[in-house]
This record gives C-alpha cells, sequence and structure tokens, in this order.
C-alpha cells in the first residue's frame, strides 16, 4: 500500500487524526474507508477513500471490492438520510485545483433529496453519460468531473452517470452547487468552513451503524 507522509488521506489510514471525532473511519474493509467529510453542509455527507494513494477513483471503479464496500455502506445511509446523489472532483495532480488541497483519491456521497441534473446543463459543460467503470477509458489522463444520483438505491453495481472531462482544474464544483441548492453559496468552501460539528454528528451517527 502506497503512503503519502504528507497527505492527511494516508495518515488516517494509518491512524494518525488531525481532526479528532471526525477523521477516524467509521467503516473499512481491506482497500477502502469510509469517513465523514469536514466542511460537510448536510450530516452524513461521507467519503469513500481507498487506502492506497492514488489521485482520482477512476481506476477504483471496476474493483469488486469497492463495489462491495459500498454495498455495506449504502444501505446504513439510505435508512438514516433518505436519497443520495455521489460525486467525485477527478484530480490527476498532487497540486491539482481540481482536488482543491486533498490530493488522494476520494468519492463523496451526500444526502440530498433534490437533483443537481438542472445545474450541470446551465453550466454549459459537456456532460457524457457513462458508468463509472468507464471513466478511465473515457477520460484518460485528464482531470474529470463525475455525478451519480444514486437515490435509495442500496446496491452500487457500477452505476450510470454524467461525466465531464475537463480541460483545466475547477475547485469544489460539486460543493458549490449543493451549497446553492441549500441557501448556502457563500459558505461552501471547506477550508474556510470545516463546520466540524456537522462532520463530528455525522461519524458518531453511522459509527454505531457498522
Amino acid at each position: 500500500m502506497s503512503l503519502h507522509k504528507t497527505c492527511r488521506f494516508c495518515k488516517i489510514i494509518i491512524g494518525e487524526y488531525f481532526y479528532e471525532g471526525v477523521d477516524e473511519p467509521f467503516a473499512t474493509n481491506d482497500e477502502f474507508v469510509a469517513i465523514a467529510s469536514v466542511g460537510a453542509l448536510v450530516e452524513g455527507w461521507t467519503l469513500i477513500v481507498p487506502k492506497a494513494h492514488d489521485l482520482s477513483m477512476k481506476n477504483n471503479y471496476s474493483n469488486p471490492v469497492l463495489s462491495d464496500f459500498l454495498d455495506s455502506v449504502l444501505p446504513p445511509l439510505n435508512r438514516r438520510y433518505g436519497p443520495l446523489i455521489a460525486f467525485e472532483h477527478g484530480a490527476n495532480a498532487e497540486d491539482s485545483d481540481t482536488a482543491c488541497g486533498t490530493a488522494h483519491a476520494h468519492l463523496h456521497i451526500v444526502p440530498f433529496g433534490g437533483t443537481l441534473l438542472p445545474d450541470l446543463q446551465e453550466s454549459e459543460m459537456k456532460w457524457i453519460n457513462c458508468r463509472a467503470s468507464e471513466i478511465s477509458l473515457m477520460a484518460g489522463e485528464h482531470e474529470y468531473l463525475f455525478y451519480i444520483e444514486l437515490g435509495l438505491v442500496e446496491s452500487w453495481s457500477d452505476p450510470f452517470g454524467h461525466l465531464h472531462i475537463l480541460k483545466k482544474p475547477k475547485s469544489q464544483f460539486f460543493r458549490y452547487l449543493v451549497a446553492k441548492r441549500s441557501g448556502l453559496s457563500d459558505d461552501y468552501d471547506y477550508r474556510n468552513f470545516p463546520r466540524l460539528n456537522t462532520s463530528r454528528q455525522t461519524r458518531s451517527v453511522l459509527a454505531n451503524s457498522f
């Protein structure tokens, strides 16, 4: 397993926590952990993180171990919080703005009773319908954005989503859209608004579900 000494997520994997009560995984298997997201705009905001250091999730989506892990994580999230969306800001460099200071692959799973599809359409960006497992081939070495509406599904099973291949890095794109839909547009940046109380509540609730 590849670890980077300066990577916060790599430190979480080996049990070194920067945010006490937030960083400790509430679910884990041999290759992935689930943690509460810092800067959560809603309770239940979860990150799925590979234990091996990588820059994006694209090479993980075809991994059956990821599918098995998500199949264990999604049902408790559904039961507690309702419909879910998922998204990734797929970086390709340690210092990319797309990674926004967290250059370690992670998938956001967010309780959200609405849809971001109108926002994607209004963005005038080109979105391609594809399965998660197809991102590696379709994006190649480019950075990307990927969005999925999971609803109340309890099985990952390589879902279809919406892929945008970036021409230049883009920071916190989906986080801003969720904030806008939630009336929190000015507070979307997790670095300035870490919302640790919400993150701690998420971890406390979900730790009792596994």
